[in-house]
């Protein structure tokens, strides 16, 4: 911590020091080290937010900090488990190869490989990517950094709303070893183990490896089997070499994800709906039909599966050149996914719909930053290159019973099912109106970006109490897509309509050889192509003053900016008079982000309390929403520009040596700017003006507590979150904010976890008992899918409580 020449308080610091303690004696809980650390701890908590080591509490940017002990506390596996616990940060783990990450509200839900996230994540300074590679197990963490606002002059790739920094353990010259098991409820069974070794005097490796897996916590009536479980294991080896003054950092991962693909809850269970009672609106007499999800068997034709390989490698260099440091990352990674889940969520062969969707990317990246130090400065300048190439397979597995319910709900016909009585009225054996074949439709995507930017911050010590940061950027990204969209797959159909067809008088050829879910594929029966560049600079100017030895003010002023891209699901139609479907590319995103906030250390109360109010506008970000031309709608990028308003406040304080207390909380007010759409009727809506979705309030808190007993030390954390209700709009109100006699979305939530543990004298050994979800709370956390225009959406629900036991050991 920077200390500054003592001096005689003046009437304005008195001032300030006495509302500094009215407020810490108001507030006080954490989001900086929740409960994990002793109060005495707080001040040395470093981080390298800035790209630099300091005290948390000495970073004038408003961010939250998780440590090793604050996941063990949870018995957290990634950042899904941390949800809530971090006011302002929103992670949806549901799918672990399609993960959505959000900041203040700020979150797109586009799993398609044409757009970026607008949320940066790096481990250990390498950029993870948006897709199947963004969300990984925890593996020996030392902590994890969520930073608000642009964040673009600090990191190589840039995160228009934010930045999720993961720092892992390093190998040091100390002989370790350490293991750990869990297991509990629904099969639960995770282990980790690690061993550090120094192999020579300025040589160390660290090999760490972790599994964790359960069966799940409901059982799809229809398959037999478990489901919402995990099972996954990873390994990282990490080489140290220290060669004079320069250090350098080897590190090689793999990771395999195997389990069974998340479940669809169907809330319709009349087999007479859709037909009996929808008329393409979810008034209250249809919503009457819901059944909940939270108690009526889940019942998925398809189970569903998901998989990933992952396998990286990275090299730092840190290198001492005279007054200055280099630091080189060069980093690789490459992984495939497969995810298949069924989008019905129900058992009925008239209503079958499931999906699949494979990636497989490859990426290099290559940073260099110098940083320096003088008397008045202190300085980072750098410059980064990201290659990344990506295909994508999205196919959609229905049937022609399907197909023609659709068309019925639609006021058509069902056509195939005409055919197929013709067929067998003709005498073709084995068929009949009522037959039913596969079909499939595939849409493949190839995606090559390269981005380069260079960057500086600098930090001006005005005076020993005032600091001047002043950041840029300069921004160049390139993108070149490709679409395919071959014709239907449907082999059985197509062998029986060219066997018999001819011989009862008709022409197979009729039958649509084309997309009729991938309407817009028509467009790219063979690859097209288009290629877009897009060129940036974005700023950061942030002011910061100790108004006293333990209170720091500052305000900053950022923008942040992230690349344009493209609707995996639109390819470019030349013909067309609309620019737009000529066109199909969006323009990048831009956010303008306005803080001013406090950090606030009082030693002789022993608390903390952080603050900050801020303001941001959101230009152009790309989210998913159903829709389309064809019969069943798909997942199509659309934009809008948001703004907000909000608040951040965290703290904490010791009460006594054996018991501290936590909390922090984010109030927001969010709405759309510019947001024209349609609904799924396809009538316009206007939407600007109207909330974006985002709760108002998100709160977290806790108390810690320890006593030695046994021979050793007993410690509890008993924590919980809320969340207020959803905020809907004129688009979304209809199933996100529904009142049902059934239930109810949309609703405010709360969560309570706890925790028991003990530890021997030393520290060495210790066992513990968690229960997550200590109230058994449960909510239905989306309704929605791909069969909602058609009067069938499902439900994703919240996990039961769950308990699970622990132990640890290390040498």
């Amino acid at each position: 911590m920077k200390t500054v020449a003592k001096q005689t308080p003046s009437g304005h610091q008195q001032a300030l020091r006495t509302l500094a303690r009215s407020i810490a004696v108001a507030f006080a809980g954490t989001a900086a080290a929740h409960g994990a650390l002793a109060q005495d701890d707080i001040q040395k908590v470093v981080v390298t937010a800035q790209s630099r080591s300091q005290s948390a509490q000495e970073v004038p940017i408003s961010m939250e900090v998780v440590t090793a002990k604050d996941i063990r506390n949870l018995g957290a596996n990634n950042l899904g488990d941390l949800n809530g616990y971090l006011p302002g940060l929103d992670v949806n783990a549901t799918q672990p190869t399609q993960p959505l990450f959000g900041i203040r509200g700020v979150q797109a839900g586009d799993f398609g490989i044409g757009t970026d996230m607008p949320v940066g994540i790096y481990v250990d300074g390498v950029y993870t990517g948006k897709t199947g590679g963004a969300l990984m197990n925890f593996i020996d963490i030392q902590r994890v950094e969520v930073l608000k606002g642009p964040q673009g002059t600090l990191f190589g790739r840039n995160s228009a709303a934010g930045a999720i920094s993961v720092v892992t353990n390093e190998p040091d010259q100390t002989l370790d070893m350490s293991g750990h098991v869990k297991v509990g409820e629904y099969g639960r069974a995770d282990i980790d183990a690690m061993v550090n070794v120094p192999l020579a005097e300025n040589t160390a490796a660290r090999l760490v490896f972790v599994r964790a897996a359960s069966d799940g916590w409901v059982r799809n009536t229809t398959t037999g089997d478990r489901t919402a479980g995990d099972k996954s294991w990873a390994a990282r080896l990490s080489l140290k070499q220290k060669i004079a003054d320069a250090t350098l950092n080897l590190t090689l991962e793999h990771e395999q994800l195997r389990q069974k693909g998340w479940p669809a809850f169907g809330v319709v269970k009349d087999p007479a709906q859709p037909f009996a009672g929808f008329q393409g609106v979810y008034d209250a007499a249809y919503v009457a039909n819901f059944v909940d999800p939270r108690k009526a068997p889940l019942e998925n034709d398809v189970g569903g599966s998901e998989r990933r390989t992952f396998d990286g490698a990275s090299l730092r260099a840190d290198l001492p050149l005279g007054g200055v440091t280099l630091r080189s990352i060069t980093a690789y990674r490459t992984f495939s996914t497969y995810n298949l889940t069924d989008n019905d969520g129900g058992a009925r062969p008239g209503f079958s719909l499931a999906n699949t969707d494979q990636k497989q990317a490859y990426n290099w990246q290559q940073e260099f930053k110098l940083s320096g130090k003088t008397e008045h400065l202190d300085w980072i300048a750098g410059a980064s290159f990201y290659d990344n190439r990506e295909r994508q397979a999205s196919t959609a597995l229905l049937n022609t019973a399907t197909l023609d319910n659709v068309s019925l709900l639609g006021g058509g016909n069902a056509d195939l099912a005409g055919l197929f009585g013709a067929l067998g009225q003709a005498g073709i054996p084995g068929v009949e109106a009522t037959s039913n074949f596969p079909w499939g439709e595939t849409s493949h995507n190839y995606l090559r970006t390269r981005a380069f930017s260079l960057y500086q911050d600098v930090i001006w010590h005005a005076t020993p109490a005032t600091n001047l940061t002043l950041g840029l950027r300069w921004s160049r990204d390139r993108k070149n897509m490709e679409w395919y969209v071959p014709g239907r797959q449907s082999p059985a159909l197509d062998e029986l309509l060219n066997t018999y067809g001819p011989l009862a008088g008709l022409d197979a050829s009729a039958l649509p050889s084309n997309q009729i879910f991938y309407a817009a594929g028509q467009l790219a029966a063979t690859p097209v192509h288009s290629t877009k560049s897009w060129t940036d600079w974005s700023p950061r100017l942030v002011l910061d003053h100790k108004a006293t030895g333990d209170l720091l003010l500052f305000a900053s002023l950022s923008k942040g900016y992230q690349a344009g891209g493209f609707n995996v699901f639109t390819p470019p139609n030349p013909a067309s008079a609309n620019a737009k479907q000529r066109d199909p590319s969006y323009d990048p995103e831009k956010m303008t982000n306005l803080e001013l906030g406090f950090k606030l250390y009082l030693p002789s109360i022993k608390a903390t309390v952080n603050g900050s109010v801020f303001a941001y506008r959101f230009k152009n970000l790309q989210d998913i929403k159903l829709g389309g031309t064809g019969p069943i709608p798909t997942y199509n990028v659309v934009n809008s520009d948001q703004q907000a308003k909000g608040l951040d406040l965290d703290g904490r304080i010791r009460v006594s040596p054996n018991l501290t207390l936590f909390a922090g909380l984010e109030l927001i007010d969010q709405t759309y700017k510019r947001y024209r759409t349609t609904d799924d009727n396809g009538m316009a809506l206007d939407l600007s003006g109207q909330t974006v979705g985002t709760p108002t309030f998100n709160g977290m808190g806790g108390v810690n507590a320890n006593w030695e007993a046994l021979g050793g030390r007993i410690s509890t954390t008993l924590q919980g979150t809320y969340q207020s209700k959803a905020r809907c709009n004129d688009d979304t109100r209809a199933l996100q904010c529904m009142n049902a006699p059934a239930f109810r979305t949309g609703e405010a939530r709360a969560k309570a976890d706890f925790r028991l543990g003990w530890d021997n004298a030393n520290g060495k050994f210790g066992i513990a008992l968690l229960v997550n979800n200590l109230f058994d709370k449960r909510y239905v956390h989306t309704l929605d899918g791909q069969t909602k225009p058609f009067g069938l959406p499902y439900a994703i629900v919240t996990p039961p409580r769950t308990v699970s036991l622990e132990l640890r050991g290390s040498l």
